[in-house]
């Protein structure tokens, strides 16, 4: 993106100077035109995009603690909350605070910097004939996620423009949808602002967080074992209603095993009905709770099925050392 592609060219040319990367640097021109208005010719696409984007960026950190204390999602919130902030602090020391006149703070501050943010996480598409370049595509980014399509935008050489081919055929005033992605609910609450209905997202996942226990009297040997395989302590498995992948159930028997097996843990180890679309409508706090509500209750959906199932078979496991070991000798053929 060059200079002479802003409406003001000194701003374009002084990042480009700096060499500041694809995310920032359309965030500062998101902002830069923004504060155009009309003399930026995106001023009517700008100004159709909402001052509020529903994305966790704008969950207080009280909403966070308070909503989504027993989801994963919540610590990648902050942590994307964290990582706007570091970008802008970072942009305002090194760029910013040098040239005043071209970024001024009433314009480039944390709060537009949110917003663009924002926007960039729910709209940004990568297009994958263009090496999985990301681009804002005007009005194109307005089409609603379906889990049921497969459609997607992409940049067509010979016509030279952003395109989608839909994968069904729609009816005169039918709404047409598109795929944002083989995403989780929880991972379309934290960009986009919203829940499918429960049951209806088929790449629906929790990641299960796993750790030894320090109390264990092989601790330290499972641990090595781990270890030359590139694993530590504590691992993130994500399990759907369908089921988990084979390295936690390896995973997992490594944790249970019993000290007299200690000689088989290198083996072990392996390679291991809210309508959102007017929220406007909506009392925040009511609108936040529900979304919260959604995601609990579909996370919940998984786990407790994933762990009656695997209490059955560490139960399975406990039950003796023959028994573990055929589990075992079944399940070290996946890291053959």
């Amino acid at each position: 993106m060059s200079g002479r592609e802003w409406s003001s060219p000194e701003a374009g040319q002084v990042l480009k100077q700096y060499s500041v990367p694809d995310w920032p640097l359309l965030a500062t021109y998101l902002i830069s035109e923004a504060s155009a208005q009309k003399s930026s010719r995106w001023c009517n696409y700008i100004s159709a995009l909402p001052r509020q984007p529903y994305s966790l960026l704008y969950w207080t950190r009280a909403e966070l603690d308070r909503y989504l204390e027993a989801s994963q999602i919540r610590q990648r919130a902050i942590e994307r909350v964290t990582d706007v902030i570091g970008t802008y602090n970072d942009l305002r020391l090194r760029i910013f605070s040098k040239y005043p006149d071209i970024f001024p703070e009433e314009v480039f501050n944390m709060e537009t910097f949110r917003w663009s943010f924002g926007i960039l996480f729910s709209r940004l598409v990568r297009l994958p004939s263009m090496d999985g370049k990301v681009a804002l595509v005007p009005w194109a980014d307005m089409l609603n996620h379906s889990c049921e399509v497969e459609t997607f935008l992409d940049y067509d050489k010979s016509s030279q423009g952003v395109v989608f081919t839909t994968d069904r055929a729609y009816q005169p005033g039918e709404q047409v949808f598109i795929s944002y992605g083989k995403k989780s609910n929880g991972e379309l609450l934290l960009s986009y602002g919203f829940v499918p209905k429960e049951g209806t997202n088929p790449s629906d996942l929790v990641e299960l967080p796993l750790s030894l226990k320090k109390s264990d009297r092989c601790y330290k040997e499972k641990l090595e074992a781990l270890k030359k395989h590139g694993l530590s302590a504590s691992q993130c498995y994500p399990i759907q209603i369908t089921g988990w992948p084979l390295e936690l159930m390896a995973y997992a028997y490594l944790a249970v095993s019993h000290p007299s097996m200690s000689k088989q843990f290198d083996e072990a180890s392996g390679s291991m009905d809210l309508d959102v679309t007017s929220p406007k409508q909506l009392n925040r706090r009511v609108f936040l709770k529900q979304l919260a509500v959604d995601l609990c209750t579909s996370e919940r959906r998984i786990l407790f099925r994933a762990e009656y199932i695997l209490r059955r078979r560490l139960r399975d496991m406990r039950s003796g050392e023959l028994r573990a070991l055929r589990i075992f000798d079944g399940l070290r053929n996946i890291f053959k």
